[in-house]
Parts: structure tokens; sequence; C-alpha cells
């Protein structure tokens, strides 16, 4: 009888592979990296990280069960887990300080311990990275939101000028159109843009005008 830990660990960390991409992943990866040291530090690697299915958590508001720097969704945005980040971003444009507040804490011991500026935590970044690659059904929902975070940053003045208030609204208002017209068909629902790096998609005109404008206004970091 061979044990689950006597597998060579190429097999493992493929069987983990395939739990952090089921519909329940955030679940099964937070059960088995619990079970014994091997597989939490297998658990650990980010390229396994990246790919945690966080399907259940999308509809979440309550993001104080998040709030610990080891929380897989924590831990799984900083290695570049776009569903972590389309959640993270929510928190954000929620306001929450405590996930406000991570950021800082995390890039301050991020150059404490001499990580490049590529592998810090960016607000902004993380920001537009929801308007590429957030569902339609999100992005309508977080209208008000996206508004708010960018007045709080440049002012209504600026915002007006620059015209992404008028962007942001013509980007949700033809999103809602859609997901309406899907559902008045009985399609599936729209999901979100995030596809396999190695595929090609196309962002409508109305989301990249958004992305054009912010850039302007935030052009802290390359596009992510």
């Amino acid at each position: 009888m061979v044990y689950f830990t006597q597998l060579p660990i190429e097999v493992v960390e493929l069987i983990i592979i395939m739990l952090a991409i089921s519909s329940n992943g955030v679940r099964e990866i937070a059960n088995i990296s619990a079970t014994c040291q091997l597989f939490k530090k297998i658990t650990e690697r980010a390229h396994i990280l990246r790919e945690v299915n966080f399907h259940r958590l999308t509809l979440t508001e309550n993001f104080s069960m998040h709030r610990h720097p080891k929380d897989l969704l924590c831990v799984c945005t900083q290695v570049g887990n776009q569903a972590a980040k389309n959640i993270f971003a929510k928190a954000l444009l929620y306001n929450d300080e405590w996930f406000k507040q991570l950021i800082v804490v995390s890039n301050q011991d991020a150059l404490h311990s001499r990580v490049s500026y590529s592998g810090l935590l960016d607000y902004h970044s993380i920001v537009r990275s929801f308007i590429l690659h957030g569902s339609y059904a999100d992005l309508v929902k977080m209208y008000d939101y996206l508004v708010n975070y960018v007045l709080s940053f440049v002012g209504y003045k600026v915002a007006r000028r620059f015209g992404i208030l008028d962007a942001i609204y013509v980007m949700c208002s033809e999103m809602a159109k859609l997901l309406q017209e899907h559902r008045r068909r009985c399609l599936p629902p729209v999901q979100s843009t995030t596809i396999p790096a190695k595929q090609s998609y196309q962002v409508r005109e109305e989301r990249k005008k958004v992305l054009v404008i912010f850039d302007q206004l935030f052009p802290s970091r390359p596009p992510v």
C-alpha cells in the first residue's frame, strides 16, 4: 500500500494543482495545506497559487474573514492570481482600510527584503486589472465605487476634464445592456474576460477607453 505522501513529488503537485483549479479550489487548498508540512510547502508555490479558483468567493462582500496577510486571497493576489486580484480590488473600491494598509505593509516588508519594484503591490494597478478583467456583472455593480475611487484621488474637475466619468458611465451602461440581453435570451451569464495568457481576446471599446484615460490619470506602473 502506497501512502499519498510517498508518491513522487511531481504526482503530488499535479494532484494539488487539480484541486486548486476545481470549483471550490480555495477551500481545497486551504484544507490540504493544513494537512502536513509537505503539502503546505507545495501549496505555497507561486505557480500553484496563481491557479487557485476563487469562483465561490466572487460574490462576497464580507471581506472581514480575509483580513490576514496569510489568507489565500491576499497571498494569491500577491503572486498575480487574477481572480484573487479582482476580489481584492473590490475590497479596495469598498474602501476597506485593512486591505489598503496591507499594501503599505507588504511593500515595506518587500523593500526591506530587497524585492524588485515589479514585485510590489500597487493600489492603482490592482484596480486597473479589475477594470480590464472584471466580469460585466461585477463592473456594473461597482460603478458608483469606481467613480468615487477616481474622484477621491483626482477630484471632480480633473476627472471631468479627462472624461473618465463619462467613460465609466458608458462602459457600465453598455455592459448592463449586454447583461439584460443575455438574460432576455436565456443565455449563460457573461463571464469575466479573464482567460489563459496564451490566448487572446477582444476588449470592448468602452472598456479600452476607460483604461486609456485611467493610465493617463494614474501612470504609476506598467499595465497589468
